[in-house]
């Protein structure tokens, strides 16, 4: 068995392509921030 390194995520890897359309100044903007920062923190893939 070899132990094999996992390629960690960037922030760029958990942002879409897609055009976000919420209203402006709603909350969801900075919760959709925020997990985009914290999802490479995890280590998660």
């Amino acid at each position: 068995m070899t132990d094999t390194a996992v390629p960690l995520t960037t922030k760029k890897d958990w942002v879409s392509d897609q055009e976000v359309r919420w209203c402006p100044g709603c909350g969801d903007y900075g919760v959709m921030h925020a997990v985009q920062a914290l999802m490479p923190e995890l280590g998660i893939k």
